[in-house]
């Protein structure tokens, strides 16, 4: 039987981490990336908050009823 391929989570295209920037959509297998461990900020605002001032996480910005959500 064949697998079927992984389709990644949908999240905002804005959410961005230092492992996405060194492995790309493979963040996830960096040794130095943590789900729950790791600091995330939005390019929109440089900050770990967002333009609409809730926190940057990748549970809250996985969210499409967010005002300041686009997905990737």
């Amino acid at each position: 039987m064949t697998e079927l391929p992984q389709v990644p989570a949908q999240r905002c295209k804005f959410i961005h981490c230092k492992s996405m920037m060194v492995y790309g959509e493979d963040f996830a297998s960096d040794p130095d990336f943590q789900a729950g461990m790791t600091d995330y900020w939005c390019l929109k605002t440089s900050r770990n908050s967002g333009p609409d001032q809730d926190e940057v996480t990748m549970e809250e910005c996985s969210r499409p009823d967010r005002d300041c959500y686009q997905e990737y």
